[in-house]
């Protein structure tokens, strides 16, 4: 996926590094997904940031980097990491103003720490970029017309796929149950200016989606469920980069 199709991490994902943070923001009253926001946003100015000043390798966009932000950038393992750290660090740190509890002192601290060296590290292994970044795709417009389908409930998710074959991250599933006699229309939504094209995922739950098409499908055009579901591949998780830009030692932050 890219930073800008939404949070790298949901709140589940915190709880591989705090299995007490669920507990936490309930007692303390506080939103995770709003910290989770509040830390792409501000992993995000820093990342632009880190772009801007580089120094020891090459931005093939540098030129037009403030007009396209950070909309190229590909969320890698290092990325994140940082965000859940990050995250953990401003839940940390509400809680600590809430109460001022040495117990939440010290895990603001630890969790600073943590979100600081994991900053470093992606700095050191280098920010990753798509060349045609392909946005995460909206949810698909599903609807049932007249046919031949045995019926059930479908469970449905679309990408976006650019004329270079890169294919971006699925969107969120969508659900439609039809009558037998009846077949599954799919109109994916709001095409990107790079896409061309779109692929189609189906299952018969959430996670057994399955692509449905042979070859992707021209953007304007529909895709329509006429017999049996197929066996193909799993959706993916978005691009991954096509090159890495690494900080030098003149960056303004650290």
């Amino acid at each position: 996926m890219l930073l800008t199709d939404g949070n790298p991490n949901d709140k589940l994902a915190l709880m591989v590094y705090e299995s007490a943070i669920l507990s936490v923001a309930h007692i303390e009253s506080i939103n995770l997904d709003v910290k989770l926001t509040l830390a792409t946003e501000e992993i995000s100015e820093d990342v632009l940031d880190i772009l801007l000043d580089h120094t020891s390798s090459v931005d093939p966009l540098l030129s037009v980097r403030r007009t396209i932000g950070v909309s190229d950038v590909v969320v890698t393992a290092q990325i994140k990491r940082w965000h859940a750290l990050h995250t953990l660090a401003i839940v940390y740190r509400d809680a600590f103003n809430n109460q001022l509890n040495d117990r939440y002192a010290a895990k603001l601290t630890e969790y600073r720490e943590l979100s600081k060296n994991a900053r470093s590290h992606t700095i050191q292994f280098g920010i990753g970029l798509a060349l045609n970044p392909v946005p995460e795709a909206e949810e698909p417009m599903l609807s049932a017309i007249q046919g031949s389908g045995a019926g059930g409930t479908y469970y449905v998710e679309t990408s976006w796929v650019s004329a270079t074959g890169a294919e971006g991250a699925p969107s969120g599933v969508t659900a439609l149950s039809i009558a037998a006699g009846q077949d599954l229309m799919v109109q994916p939504a709001g095409p990107p200016a790079l896409a061309t094209d779109f692929n189609v995922y189906i299952g018969a739950t959430a996670d057994t989606l399955m692509l449905q098409n042979a070859t992707p499908i021209a953007v304007g055009n529909s895709f329509t469920l006429t017999g049996a579901l197929v066996t193909g591949r799993a959706p993916g998780t978005g691009q991954a980069p096509d090159v890495y830009i690494t900080g030098g030692p003149m960056l303004r932050r650290g």
